[in-house]
C-alpha cells in the first residue's frame, strides 16, 4: 500500500514539473521575444577604394568637375574614408565618443568641399544617395508602367 501511494505521489509530482519548466514558450500568451541588439554598435570598416568607385563617377558627372578638381575631390574622399576607418577601429573609446567623432568627421569633410564646390553643390552632394537601390526601384516602376500601358 505504501508503495502504491509513493508511486502515485511521484507520478503526479513529475507531471507538475514537466509543464512549463522553462517559462512561457513561443506562441503562448505572455511570450516576450529576446531583445534585438542595436546594429550601430557593430559598425564595420569601409573599403575606401570601393566607396570611391561608387561616389566619384557620379559626382564628376553631376558637378562637371575637370581633372584637377577630380583629383582634389578624390583625395578628400580617400582622407575621409581613412579617418572613418581609424575612428571605427578604435575600440578604446565608447560608442558615444565614436559617433561624435564620425559626426565631426562628416562636418569637416563638408567644410573641405568648399574648396571645389559651391554652397549649392555642397548641399546637393550631401543630399545625394550613392546606393544602387534607387536605380533598381526606378527600373521596376518603369516595367510596371509599360505593362499597365499595354
Amino acid at each position: 500500500m505504501k508503495k502504491v501511494i509513493l508511486f502515485i505521489l511521484l507520478f503526479y509530482s513529475s507531471n507538475i514539473f514537466a509543464q512549463q519548466v522553462y517559462g512561457v514558450q513561443r506562441g503562448q500568451r505572455g511570450y516576450i521575444p529576446p531583445p534585438k541588439y542595436e546594429a550601430s554598435v557593430y559598425i564595420t570598416t569601409l573599403n575606401a577604394y570601393e566607396e570611391l568607385e561608387k561616389i566619384l563617377p557620379k559626382s564628376v558627372e553631376i558637378f562637371s568637375l575637370d581633372d584637377f578638381e577630380k583629383e582634389i575631390f578624390k583625395g578628400l574622399l580617400l582622407e575621409k574614408f581613412e579617418n572613418y576607418n581609424r575612428i571605427v577601429e578604435n575600440t578604446d573609446s565608447s560608442k558615444q565618443a565614436r559617433q561624435e567623432s564620425l559626426k565631426q568627421l562628416e562636418i569637416d569633410f563638408v567644410k573641405s568641399l568648399a574648396v571645389i564646390l559651391t554652397p549649392d553643390e555642397i548641399t546637393a552632394f550631401v543630399d545625394m544617395d550613392f546606393s544602387g537601390k534607387e536605380e533598381k526601384k526606378k527600373r521596376r516602376k518603369e516595367k510596371r508602367k509599360k505593362k499597365n500601358d499595354e
